[in-house]
């Protein structure tokens, strides 16, 4: 074999490895932004959104030919931005799982919780920020409780009963 011959072959067999190697670092980069991302489902295939906070009516969405409607008698159009930022959410980063053990979800304001939003069927309660930081809690229905930035959390809002509890809410 001349030595042209086998320098292109260890070149080709030098990428092919390289190349292995980084499907491989990417399979487990995807692992670990799903694993680090409140929701599994990426915020475009959200196609129902409903908002349930405490003394305010519901507000609920339904995605319909590529836009957003207010789900109610008669549809409306609804603006699309809300809805957007509302289906982002199932993509906010958690900052941080909760161990299930010694949780008091009542500590947290997630009994009774301050906002309830659901995404395609999946509930998600939302209960204070954090003392020390702009974080939200944040109850999945299987009990588990994520920290999240607080800017991905509906607009809570604040009033004179609930205005210490949402000092800072975005």
């Amino acid at each position: 074999m001349r030595r042209s011959t086998r320098q292109m072959t260890a070149l080709a067999t030098v990428s092919a490895a390289l190349l292995v190697a980084a499907l491989w670092s990417l399979r487990g980069q995807r692992d670990e932004w799903a694993r680090m991302r409140l929701l599994p489902v990426p915020p475009a295939a959200i196609t129902q959104i409903a908002l349930d906070l405490p003394g305010l009516p519901a507000q609920r969405y339904v995605m319909q030919g590529g836009q957003w409607w207010h789900a109610g008698v008669p549809m409306r159009r609804a603006a699309g931005a809300r809805a957007r930022s509302l289906a982002r959410i199932a993509a906010a980063p958690v900052l941080r799982w909760l161990p299930r053990k010694g949780l008091v979800p009542g500590r947290l304001s997630l009994a009774p919780p301050l906002a309830v939003l659901s995404l395609n069927g999946t509930r998600l309660a939302f209960g204070a920020l954090a003392p020390m930081a702009p974080e939200r809690y944040v109850q999945l229905p299987d009990g588990r409780v994520a920290l999240i930035p607080a800017r991905y959390s509906p607009y809570i809002g604040t009033s004179t009963a609930l205005a210490p509890t949402h000092a800072g809410t975005p």
